[in-house]
């Protein structure tokens, strides 16, 4: 009988070998490993994202705040487009927070379920750990996709913002070239 080149070079021979967690320490760390640095990174994350959040409120009380001055009418307009866009900005973040603080929790509780799906493997395995397998993978997938959707959503807020500097930027300039032809 001719073996197939999957056959040759033992491709799918792991399928009927059960790996025995004593004897392979990594199925353990790669289980518990992968969503305790998720966990880790999406704290990071969290946490730049707060000073974002941070800096977006204060940019909206400035705006406010020339906006309250009469003797700036002329900005008003200008001002009034810059606040509604920042307001954009601070909801885009606002959702990337929710996002990430989920996306945490998440990943934590699939480490935590991770470590006691070790602890049943070695006491009892059968479907009791299939359930918390499932389980912890679900946690897993939930936490990725909070994770991906607070991304996409920084990616729009930086969007905008880069827009209202190029904005800001290409007005002071304007501005700068009009004051050196009054001279």
């Amino acid at each position: 009988m001719r073996k197939g080149i999957a056959e040759i070079i033992g491709f799918g021979a792991h399928r009927n070998r059960r790996i025995a967690l004593t004897t392979n320490p990594f199925v353990v760390l790669s289980y518990v490993g992968g969503p305790a640095l998720l966990t880790n990174a999406t704290s990071l994350l969290l946490l730049s994202t707060a000073n974002r959040f941070a800096r977006a409120i204060d940019r909206s009380r400035y705006l406010t705040g020339l906006l309250n001055n009469p003797a700036l009418q002329a900005l008003h307009a200008v001002e009034v487009t810059e606040l509604r866009m920042t307001g954009r900005r601070i909801w885009l973040i606002g959702l990337a927070i929710s996002g990430l603080y989920l996306a945490a929790a998440m990943f934590a509780l699939a480490t935590v379920m991770s470590i006691v799906g070790a602890v049943v493997a070695q006491l009892a395995g059968g479907a009791v750990l299939d359930v918390i397998v499932v389980f912890a993978v679900v946690l897993g997938l939930i936490g990725f996709a909070a994770f991906v959707t607070a991304s996409f959503a920084l990616v729009i807020e930086t969007r905008i913002t880069m827009g209202s500097l190029a904005r800001e930027s290409a007005a002071a300039i304007e501005a700068m070239e009009r004051a050196l032809k009054r001279q």
